[in-house]
């Protein structure tokens, strides 16, 4: 199976939070499973750190990231063409999530977040905690 990460999932992966359920550790775990860490998720904590909403290291980041053999997935035309035909929702704006959202759809793709948004698109859709996102 193939998992896209949202970005408070990675955190969670990388800082054993607790929030994170038994089942999402599982399959973000097995071998097996090609798990997708979007480059979306890296600006958004990027973004988050340098306004002061974040404490992290892009850097350690990204080395475990490398380590723990997930795939790096880029942002292509066919992922802005997927966003380009999302449902617009004046109650939820955020760029990151819609990108997200586009990128799980284009790469068919199990979207892992526990976002209460995220089961208004048409996303297939892990939630990973019982918490919002």
């Amino acid at each position: 199976m193939k998992f896209l990460l949202d970005t408070h999932t990675l955190l969670w992966w990388l800082s054993d939070d607790p929030r994170l359920e038994q089942q999402a550790r599982t399959l973000i775990a097995d071998p097996h499973n090609v798990v997708l860490i979007s480059a979306v998720s890296l600006w958004e904590i990027v973004v988050k750190v340098r306004i002061g909403k974040l404490d992290a290291e892009i850097d350690a980041i990204v080395r475990v990231i490398e380590q723990q053999s997930f795939t790096a997935l880029p942002i292509t035309p066919a992922h802005l063409t997927t966003l380009a035909s999302l449902p617009r929702f004046v109650d939820h704006r955020d760029p990151f999530d819609h990108l997200l959202i586009a990128q799980a759809m284009t790469e068919g793709a199990t979207f892992v977040s526990s976002d209460r948004n995220m089961p208004r698109y048409p996303v297939v859709l892990l939630t990973c905690s019982d918490a919002s996102g």
